[in-house]
């Protein structure tokens, strides 16, 4: 979640090491101190390592590390390769995409999400307050009151989102659509074959276990791609498949062939499921699909 630039004094010799702690807490610069005691390689960019993961360097340095840390210099540290006085030097969040930032009011995160307590108390064991968050509170304000990093929190929050988030396409809007002939417009049927048996819909390709793979593979990134199923209720785990493969333009229709029928095709049969049904979903597409 964020990455770290750190800077070393490294020697074989504890005396070195020690010699370099107490220059530095004398008041002598630390790269001058790199460049008296050091005798890493690294000597020659003042002690660079570079930028790492966040477990790298919480790994190199022996504790968590947050973004307040910036200027902190630990050690002396003994490794298997000797003796280091390690500095962060920098450090960069890497803020997951999402509605959600480190200012946004915890109220309206509760309006938008509204099992964020059990969400942050499951993940981080950030207590479910009795009386909801306070007014200004924000997901910054709730990590540092907790002592937990804003970047996960961030990364929670906003994947939740995302996995609750439906691209919906209206059957009015589908209809303007088709009338204008978009050329990047692609219509999947992912229902399976008995009900595109009972009802088809006219300009759709029709995906089965047999044809998904070359079905997707003809697609690119550009195309508009509309997903018809019975009521909208397949849809979303489908546009979450297609973004793992990097298709991320995916809408359902809302409500399905079923409001398609209602709504602007009455010729199309309409017909029902059993909703308890587990076993109707996918069945003629493939097993794997996710959930």
């Amino acid at each position: 979640m964020i990455k770290v630039r750190v800077s070393q004094i490294f020697s074989p010799q504890v005396d070195d090491v020690v010699k370099a702690k107490k220059a530095l807490d004398e008041g002598t610069s630390f790269t001058e101190a790199v460049a008296s005691f050091s005798t890493c390689p690294s000597k020659e960019a003042e002690g660079d390592l570079g930028w790492m993961p966040e477990e790298n360097a919480q790994g190199l340095i022996g504790q968590a590390i947050s973004e307040n840390d910036v200027g902190k210099i630990l050690g002396p540290i003994h490794s298997p390769y000797g003796y280091h006085i390690l500095k962060v030097t920098e450090i960069e969040l890497d803020m997951p995409d999402g509605p959600f930032t480190r200012d946004t009011l915890m109220t309206e995160v509760n309006q938008q999400l509204p099992e964020v307590h059990t969400l942050l108390f499951k993940k981080f064991q950030i207590g479910m307050p009795v009386a909801g968050y306070k007014e200004g509170e924000t997901v910054n304000s709730v990590a540092e009151a907790h002592s937990k990093n804003v970047t996960e929190i961030l990364a929670l929050l906003n994947n939740e989102m995302g996995d609750q988030t439906v691209s919906l396409i209206s059957p009015e809007d589908l209809k303007a659509k088709m009338d204008d002939g978009d050329p990047n417009l692609r219509i999947l049927d992912i229902r399976e074959r008995w009900e595109y048996d009972i009802a088809k819909f006219k300009g759709a390709e029709f995906i089965t276990k047999e044809t998904v793979e070359s079905i997707l593979g003809k697609l690119k990134p550009e195309n508009e791609i509309i997903l018809i199923d019975w009521k909208g209720d397949r849809g979303p785990s489908f546009e979450k498949y297609l973004a793992e493969k990097g298709l991320h333009n995916a809408k359902t229709l809302d409500g399905g062939i079923d409001a398609w029928a209602d709504r602007i095709d009455p010729s199309v049969p309409r017909y029902e499921i059993d909703e308890e049904d587990e076993d109707y979903r996918y069945d003629d597409v493939f097993d794997d699909l996710p959930q």
